[in-house]
Parts: structure tokens; C-alpha cells; sequence
């Protein structure tokens, strides 16, 4: 678990919501959750739990298209570190997170990895659910965005793309 702050309210279990996870599952067909507290908020039947500790896990071992929605307090930068690690042994990968681009992980693990291939600014802020009760969310306090990371390194720049995920079809934004 991370130190509680602000951003977080004390908490590392807050869940994706199904508008913004389903239409990216039904893109790339993820078979592991990498960062699930439980089977109970886990968005997949294969799931790495706190108690495997996903940081130290080799993820390829479990499935090939992986989701990761990792806890947001001060540890982000070692989840970056992982995705980017990892992203050369998978299939795909895509990361949901704040869109600190910023930050010097952001730098280091997004916009200088070769295996970023592209980022989905999301709209409006994510709404993310607790454990047990779809109907209580609250909004995060900045942006987020996906990172899809492939196996292949790119040989282009990073594609930025925006996605109104209330309104807007997931492969009409991308373009595909």
C-alpha cells in the first residue's frame, strides 16, 4: 500500500469504471490485471494481488495483454519504471494513470521509451469507483491518460490522441 495523501484519500483500492475500462478491453482483449487489491475489484479473472506484489512479479509469466491501473500515491514512479520494463516481453500493455507529464518518471518511462507507442489523454477526469458500491465515485483531481506500451520499439514519435470516453467511441478517437 502507498502513503495515504490527498490525491488518494487514504485509499489504494479505487477501481476503474467500466466506461473507461470496458471499450479499451474490447480493443486489445487484456488477459491480466496487473495491480488488483482483490478478486472482488480485480477487472479480470487473472489478476496479480498486493500479496504477489506486482512490482516484483514478471508479468509475461501470467498473461501477454496486460491492464494496469496502479495505486496513485507517491510509489507511481515505480509502477512507470515497471510498465517500461516490462513492455518489451508483452504483447501490449496499457497503463492508466495521471497525465503528470511533468514528472522526471514520466519523462524517463513514457515520453523517452521506446516502447511507448501511444497516450490517450482522458475527458471528462476519470471518475473512479470503491470496492462494493459502483454508485459511490468520486473524480480524480487532475487528468489521466492511457499509455500503451508494445514490444516493438517505435519508430516515430509517441502518437497523442484524446478521448471524451462519455461520448466518443474509443476507435474513433484512435483512428482506427
Amino acid at each position: 500500500m502507498t502513503t495515504p495523501t490527498t490525491r488518494t484519500l487514504g485509499r489504494d483500492d479505487w477501481m476503474t469504471p467500466p466506461e473507461v475500462f470496458e471499450p479499451v478491453n474490447e480493443l486489445v482483449r487484456f488477459d491480466l490485471d496487473a495491480c488488483a487489491t482483490d478478486a472482488s475489484v480485480a477487472r479480470l479473472p487473472q489478476f496479480i494481488s498486493p500479496e504477489e506484489d506486482a512490482l516484483t512479479v514478471k508479468w509475461s509469466e501470467r498473461g501477454s495483454r496486460v491492464w494496469c491501473n496502479p495505486p496513485y500515491g507517491r510509489g507511481i514512479k515505480n509502477w512507470f519504471r515497471k510498465a517500461h520494463e516490462e513492455a518489451a516481453d508483452l504483447e501490449e500493455l496499457v497503463l492508466l494513470t495521471y497525465a503528470n507529464t511533468d514528472t522526471k518518471y514520466w519523462h524517463e518511462h513514457v515520453a523517452h521509451s521506446p516502447h511507448v507507442w501511444m497516450v490517450v489523454f482522458l475527458a471528462p477526469r476519470v471518475k473512479f469507483v470503491l470496492p462494493g458500491d459502483d454508485s459511490q465515485r468520486t473524480g480524480a483531481p487532475k487528468g489521466s491518460a492511457l499509455i500503451f506500451y508494445a514490444p516493438t520499439p517505435r519508430l516515430r514519435h509517441i502518437r497523442h490522441r484524446y478521448w471524451n470516453y462519455n461520448t466518443q467511441d474509443l476507435r474513433m478517437a484512435l483512428g482506427t
